[in-house]
C-alpha cells in the first residue's frame, strides 16, 4: 500500500510549523507542550500510513526536543552564601583543632 504524498506533505508542514513556533522557547511548559504535540503528530502520521521518511523526520524531531527538554530542566542550585559558609566550615574546624584548649 502506497502512502498518499499529500498526506505526507501535510504532516511535514505541520512538523515545520510546530518547530518554527517554538524555535527559541526558554519556557519549560512550552517545551513540554512541543514534545507532546510532536508525539501526537507522530501517532497520527503512523495511523494515517505516512512514509518511513516522514515518520523518521517526526521521530527525530521529537527525540531532539526530548533531549533539549530533559537537558534544560532546572536543577536545584545552592545559594552562593550557603556554599561559602560550607567552604569556610572545614577551615573553622581545622583552626579549632590547632587552638590550645
Amino acid at each position: 500500500m502506497r502512502a498518499d504524498p499529500c498526506r505526507d506533505s501535510r504532516f511535514e508542514d505541520e512538523l515545520a510549523a510546530l518547530l518554527a513556533s517554538k524555535q527559541s522557547s526558554d519556557d519549560a511548559v512550552a517545551r513540554e507542550a512541543l514534545f507532546a504535540a510532536l508525539l501526537r503528530l507522530e501517532r497520527r502520521a503512523l495511523i494515517a500510513g505516512a512514509t518511513d521518511s516522514t515518520l523518521a523526520k517526526i521521530a527525530e524531531a521529537r527525540f531532539l526536543v526530548g533531549i533539549l527538554r530533559d537537558a534544560m530542566r532546572p536543577s536545584r542550585i545552592a545559594p552562593l552564601r550557603s556554599l561559602l559558609r560550607l567552604a569556610a566550615e572545614p577551615r573553622r574546624l581545622a583552626e579549632a583543632d590547632l587552638d590550645p584548649v
